[in-house]
This record gives C-alpha cells, sequence and structure tokens, in this order.
C-alpha cells in the first residue's frame, strides 16, 4: 500500500477507525497516534496493536557494518475531544513532534444522531452535536494537520483522508443532522483539497455504505434501519470495517499520488443504482 510513513487516526478505539490504525501497522506504517475519545477503549486497542506488533516480523530499516538495523513501529495515544480545537491543535503538534513529522491523517471520529425523525422534530441538541464532531471536528483536525504538513519537506508534504458517507451524497428520510454534515465533510474535503493541491497535500473522502461496527449495536434505531435496508444492497451484505480501512490505505498512499478531491465510494454497489 506504500504507507511506510507516520500516521494519525480519529476515532482510533473502534470500528472503521480502529481497523484503519490496524492496517497501516499491518502494510508498514513507520508510527500510528492513535486518537479517540474514549480512554479506556483507546487502551484497549493499544494493547491490541502492541500485541500486534509483538507477533510481527521485525522489519529491516537501513544497513550498516553489523548488518541490517532493525525497527518496530511507534504507537501512540491521545484522548481528544475533537470538537475542541485547542486539544485538536496540541494533540496534532504533539504528534508530530513526536514522530518527527506526519504523513498521513484519517478522520475517523463521527456519530450517528440520537433520534431520527424529521427536520421538524429534530432537537437543536442533537443537531448541533451531529454538526460539531462530525463536520466541525473533522475542520479541525484538517487545519491542524495542514499546518503541521505545510511545514514538511519532501515531494509528499501529507495526506488526509476523511470518512464521509454515502449519505454525503444521497439523502435519507429521519437524518437531517447527520446527512447534513456528511454532505459537509465531502464539500469541506473538496475545498481544502484545492486550497494544497499545489503545495503537495492531498485531501480525500472515503464514503462508506452500510458497515458493521459497533456504532450499530449502540443505536438500536439504526441497526433497525441498517437491517431493513440491507436487502438492496446490490452485494447483499454490510460492508466489514476492514474493507474500509483498505480504501483509507490507497487514498492514503503513493498508490493514489495523483488523486485529490474526490469521494470514493466503498458501499457495494449501493450509489450505482
Amino acid at each position: 500500500m506504500e504507507v511506510g510513513g507516520f500516521a494519525l487516526v480519529t476515532g482510533a478505539a473502534s470500528g472503521i477507525g480502529k481497523a484503519c490504525a490496524t492496517a497501516f501497522i499491518k502494510e508498514g506504517a513507520a508510527g500510528v497516534a492513535l486518537v479517540d475519545i474514549n480512554e479506556t477503549a483507546l487502551q484497549t486497542m493499544r494493547t491490541a496493536i502492541e500485541d500486534l506488533i509483538a507477533n510481527m516480523e521485525p522489519r529491516a530499516e537501513a544497513s550498516s557494518s553489523k548488518g541490517m538495523l532493525r525497527r518496530q513501529p511507534l504507537v501512540a495515544t491521545y484522548v481528544l475531544d475533537v470538537t475542541d480545537e485547542i486539544q485538536v491543535h496540541r494533540v496534532v503538534e504533539e504528534a508530530a513532534a513526536n514522530f518527527g513529522r506526519l504523513d498521513y491523517v484519517v478522520n475517523a471520529a463521527g456519530v450517528a444522531s440520537v433520534r431520527l425523525c424529521g427536520v421538524a422534530s429534530t432537537p437543536t441538541e442533537d443537531w448541533k452535536r451531529v454538526l460539531d464532531i462530525n463536520l466541525d471536528g473533522t475542520f479541525h483536525v484538517i487545519r491542524s494537520a495542514a499546518r503541521v504538513m505545510l511545514e514538511q519537506s519532501g515531494p509528499k508534504r501529507g495526506s488526509i483522508v476523511n470518512i464521509a458517507s454515502i449519505l454525503g451524497v444521497r439523502s435519507l428520510c429521519n437524518s437531517a443532522s447527520y446527512t447534513t454534515s456528511k454532505h459537509a465533510v465531502v464539500g469541506l474535503t473538496r475545498s481544502a483539497a484545492i486550497d494544497y493541491a499545489k503545495e503537495r497535500i492531498r485531501i480525500n473522502a472515503i464514503c462508506p455504505g452500510y458497515t458493521d461496527t459497533p456504532l450499530l449495536e449502540k443505536n438500536a434505531h439504526l441497526h433497525e434501519r441498517v437491517a431493513s435496508a440491507a436487502g438492496a444492497i446490490p452485494m447483499a451484505r454490510l460492508a466489514r470495517a476492514e474493507e474500509i480501512a483498505d480504501g483509507v490505505l490507497f487514498l492514503a498512499g503513493g498508490r493514489s499520488s495523483y488523486v485529490t478531491g474526490t469521494t470514493l465510494m466503498i458501499d457495494g454497489g449501493y450509489t450505482a443504482k
């Protein structure tokens, strides 16, 4: 996948973010910063990553008079609320300083609406919560990551991948806050990509379809909706988080060096209908 640099992943303790962080390690990243608001889940994830590393073959880094030097990927954890722009700035700066640079940033932190209802019945607090995390949180991370990457040298300064949704390009009844937030993430991705294309910073989005993640188990209404929609997916099943991560690593790494401002649909053909 050509992802040998340093990665930072938000929402890294579960679901798609967890799958992305794991994939970076498996595919040869030099280090991964695991970022999540849930401290307990984050520490569990760190232990899982460290166990994975311990069971991996050591990697050859460089030759020396004594043979090949061996290295293991670095792992850092940061408890972070992405809606807090000051915290975001601190964490991104600290991760970049610890690693020496940030090559890949994945915005996977996100939430669904608490209530599935029409606009007339949508509570203001639910609207603001979803937009704060899904849109403002993504903006905060992109802004801080871009500032770091602009200071980095090399032909490839960095790559940012934002997790949007099929509801970033489609609409669905009774999901105004979530649909709006994901449409906005797609727009933000395109705008930021144009801002920094000449600066050798690539910014893209993934639009996952219905995916089997812990988010479904936490939201009974969402679980019911996804179950009823599964029959409309041409491939006749939900996506696995690891399949979304494969797309993320493709857009993050060198195999997509001429791709920026795009939205990659990983939805089993759902939006092709």
